[in-house]
């Protein structure tokens, strides 16, 4: 697909400063953008100079076959597009939500289990150069044990550590930030890639903490792309979803209520507390993360049994042991 930059028509040039304008307020407009200015640029080569609903409804569903989830992508940049022109003039129509049928339904995620994260991890260390191993390994486990999104990962710079309240400060969606502790297994594990990225990499001044072979920073989409290989290399590609470094996110989450409930937390109390620490603004966006796997289903109805009992004052099973 043609890269779309910049286009001159009068849309075109209102769909830049609306970008302008949504970036300015701190959202990201990466993907959006892109869907932005293609519908301006198809306005512009059709003569239109005033949206309408027709010509919202016509570009949404110019690209066939095309998946609900991507036709909800375009109808929501367009109409994101069209609310910042009837501010400016009412001529222009505003589509409503529904205007095609579809929603943006999220796939389901792939919870991953720990024999499999550690197969990833064993592979990635297999890779070359050496750097190129020491990174992805590091990536993998930084993700698995924070469940940190990719982008916060490839933002995260030395200064961002902080060893001495074993916290990490990540620089999140949107231009949030936050801070999130730090295992200390997870710690001693960034202090070796970082002793390992100085030997390799002789008077590496920073400031990225996860690095590419020539000591630059590293690129998203390039990670998810390497991350891919990794996925096959590990063996691993032929599972259903089939791993991410979201995969790991979703891991990240469901393991980690999975434990509250074995150890018989209060689980209302302790949900913020994961909405926090994942970087949601809503508590639907970390239910999501929380999907229905029998292990999360094992420990919920076990934990059920034991408040049960202990209501009615009977002895209750005790939590589950840990395994190391």
């Amino acid at each position: 697909m043609t890269p779309v930059t910049a286009v001159a028509g009068a849309l075109g040039t209102l769909a830049e400063k609306y970008l302008a304008f949504r970036r300015s307020l701190g959202f990201e407009m990466d993907k959006p953008g892109f869907l932005v200015r293609r519908f301006a640029a198809y306005c512009d080569g059709a003569g239109i100079d005033h949206v309408t609903d027709q010509a919202v409804l016509d570009w949404v569903l110019l690209a066939q076959p095309i998946a609900p989830s991507y036709r909800w992508l375009r109808l929501n940049a367009a109409r994101g597009f069209a609310l910042y022109l009837h501010a400016l003039d009412p001529g222009h129509q505003v589509p409503p939500p529904d205007l095609v049928p579809g929603r943006r339904d999220r796939p389901a995620p792939c919870i991953m289990t720990g024999e499999q994260v550690e197969t990833l991890m064993e592979t990635a260390g297999r890779l070359r150069p050496e750097l190129h191993a020491a990174t992805y390994q590091t990536l993998t486990g930084l993700v698995a044990a924070t469940g940190m999104r990719t982008c916060e990962a490839v933002r995260a710079d030395d200064s961002d550590i902080d060893p001495d309240e074993a916290a990490m400060t990540l620089h999140g969606k949107n231009r949030r930030d936050r801070r999130i502790p730090l295992h200390p297994t997870t710690l001693d594990a960034l202090a070796g890639y970082q002793q390992l990225r100085g030997r390799l990499i002789p008077g590496y001044a920073g400031p990225s903490l996860l690095v590419n072979i020539k000591g630059g920073r590293l690129n998203a989409s390039q990670v998810r792309s390497h991350f891919a290989h990794l996925v096959d290399k590990a063996g691993l590609g032929d599972l259903t979803p089939r791993p991410t470094l979201r995969a790991l996110r979703h891991t990240f989450a469901v393991t980690t209520l999975t434990s509250w409930l074995n150890d018989d937390a209060d689980t209302q109390a302790c949900l913020p507390l994961l909405q926090a620490h994942m970087g949601h603004t809503k508590p639907r966006h970390t239910f999501y993360y929380l999907q229905a796997v029998p292990e999360l289903l094992q420990a919920a109805s076990d934990h059920m049994l034991r408040a049960a009992a202990r209501e009615a004052g009977g002895p209750a099973a005790s939590p589950p042991e840990k395994t190391p």
